[in-house]
């Protein structure tokens, strides 16, 4: 698949994130499992300066992540000299930085982030912003723009569909039956580019009911699949 394939169906979402970047102001990005929130983050960071810390399950793990992309590690420091250290940093370097995958924030990382946001743009991204998910930094987030990703409706499936058999990527017959791979996928962007992806890789007998069920049933056990090598890598 082509990979700027994936944002036919977000573009207003992409103008609008490009709009906020211009005027350096706090985002929020709310989208469940699947929905394109990092895929469409790293889309952004083509065309707009910003740092993209993905890890943010402790302060040491923010560190890391920023430190690594400013080339400027202090490994001999503590995690506290790192932090103050890495706020100066930051400040003088003044582009906005995007906290992804937020969940349960702890308290040293939702002081962080509202302490970073009182001098450069600050993106987060999460799959809800109710107290009890997002966590500590919930009372910090009055101060930014919300921006919700929603599933992809079938007029969308069908671009992206159009858009892969354009490339000679998958049968042409696909398109007849847009509707059903639009129902497979939930209109989840992560699991129709899956399916497109097999429909790729190999034959399916789409026009058959068969057909369709063998594709499906082979996308869970590949999602199965990336399921247990997430969490067993999470337990390492």
């Amino acid at each position: 698949m082509n990979k700027s394939s994936v944002f036919l169906g977000r573009q207003k979402e992409l103008e609008q994130l490009r709009a906020l970047h211009a005027m350096r102001r706090h985002v929020l990005i709310v989208g469940g499992e699947g929905i394109g929130k990092t895929a469409l983050l790293h889309h952004v960071r083509e065309f707009s300066s910003i740092l993209i810390c993905d890890d943010n399950s402790s302060l040491r793990r923010i560190c890391d992540s920023l430190e690594q992309q400013l080339g400027c590690g202090h490994y001999g420091l503590n995690v506290i000299e790192r932090k103050n250290r890495l706020l100066i940093d930051l400040e003088r370097r003044g582009e906005p930085v995007v906290f992804d995958h937020v969940v349960h924030a702890a308290p040293r990382v939702a002081r962080f982030i509202g302490h970073l946001s009182e001098t450069i743009p600050i993106w987060i991204a999460c799959r809800s912003d109710r107290p009890d998910d997002v966590g500590h930094i919930w009372p910090e987030l009055y101060k930014f723009t919300r921006v919700e990703l929603f599933p992809l409706g079938q007029v969308e499936t069908l671009m992206l569909i159009d858009e892969a058999v354009a490339q000679g990527k998958i049968q042409a017959n696909a398109r007849a039956h847009a509707g059903e791979l639009h129902r497979m996928s939930g209109g989840s962007p992560r699991i129709l580019t899956k399916l497109l992806m097999q429909l790729a890789a190999r034959e399916y007998k789409i026009d058959s009911s068969l057909g369709l069920h063998l594709l499906d049933i082979d996308r869970r056990i590949h999602q199965i699949d990336l399921s247990i090598k997430s969490t067993a890598e999470a337990q390492r």
